[in-house]
């Protein structure tokens, strides 16, 4: 009776470690911050890849007479102002600093800092 309560017990230990080193790692809120910063730029690049397709359709719409002129020309700017809009999000994050890898640091067992 005493072996499985213990067994259980090592295996409940086990598990509970394995969920929560990585929330109790030293670098993990930066890890998360450089996982943010990387997703937030894919959904720059998508949504101005959806406006672009907008401005398309509109384009589209226009030339098979979908459209007319005076609405048209209120979706394309609306639609261009969004997008130049997104571009400047997108240039704003390109010009921060690169971010470093996530994952451990590897430290100079010799203590050399001039390298």
């Amino acid at each position: 009776m005493l072996l499985p309560m213990l067994l259980f017990l090592a295996v409940a230990i086990a598990v509970l470690w394995y969920v929560a080193a990585p929330l109790l790692r030293g670098d993990a809120a930066e890890s998360e911050r450089v996982v943010s910063a990387n997703s937030e730029a894919v959904d720059l690049q998508s949504r101005h890849a959806m406006l672009i397709a907008a401005l398309a359709d509109v384009e589209e719409d226009r030339s098979t007479s979908k459209l007319d002129e005076a609405d048209y020309e209120h979706l394309k700017a609306d639609l261009s102002a969004k997008a130049i809009d997104v571009l400047k999000k997108m240039d704003a994050l390109d010009n921060r600093p690169p971010e470093p890898p996530p994952g451990p640091r590897l430290l100079d067992p010799t203590g050399d800092k001039t390298a």
